[in-house]
């Protein structure tokens, strides 16, 4: 990656960082405590991180991007937390510096000229079953997976099958 372009990429993850992060988000669906934006992936040209609560549970997945891609986010998605992820649920969104506040209105410039393109998915269940579950970010390997509620691990599978559990 030449300069100008990493020099890019740094205003970018900044301008995320700052302006489209959501500092007092809550849980909900869950237990309702503080929720805080934890980083999943990061791309060249883009961000993936969920609103994960103090039990590890996803209540909201945001990739925030200067060009996203839906299909590889709803990949993303899938290839962590499977049927769970349905297309529908998945939404999108352009953030303007003009509705941010602050300086985000000249600092969104040094990023963009059109806005940041952002989709989100977030949980909506269709069935009594699905509501008994959810996606969770394993304490161990950082991934999210599909457990359920009444479960207390705080780790995923693949890490309980390997021994690397809390």
């Amino acid at each position: 990656m030449d300069s100008k372009m990493q020099t890019s990429k740094e205003h970018f993850v900044d301008f995320v960082y700052h302006y489209l992060i959501v500092r007092d988000a809550r849980c909900y669906r869950h237990c309702q405590n503080q929720a805080q934006f934890v980083s999943l992936e990061s791309k060249a040209d883009g961000i993936v991180g969920g609103y994960i609560c103090p039990g590890n549970y996803a209540s909201r997945v945001v990739y925030f991007s200067l060009h996203p891609d839906r299909e590889w986010f709803e990949g993303f998605l899938k290839d962590q937390a499977g049927n769970l992820v349905k297309s529908k649920d998945i939404r999108s969104a352009t953030r303007h510096g003009w509705e941010l506040g602050g300086l985000a209105e000249s600092e969104i410039l040094k990023v963009s000229d059109n806005g940041v393109r952002q989709f989100y998915w977030t949980l909506y269940p269709a069935t009594e079953e699905e509501k008994t579950k959810g996606a969770f970010r394993c304490g161990k390997c950082g991934r999210l997976y599909v457990k359920q509620f009444s479960n207390d691990s705080k780790v995923c599978p693949d890490c309980a099958k390997t021994g690397s559990g809390l």
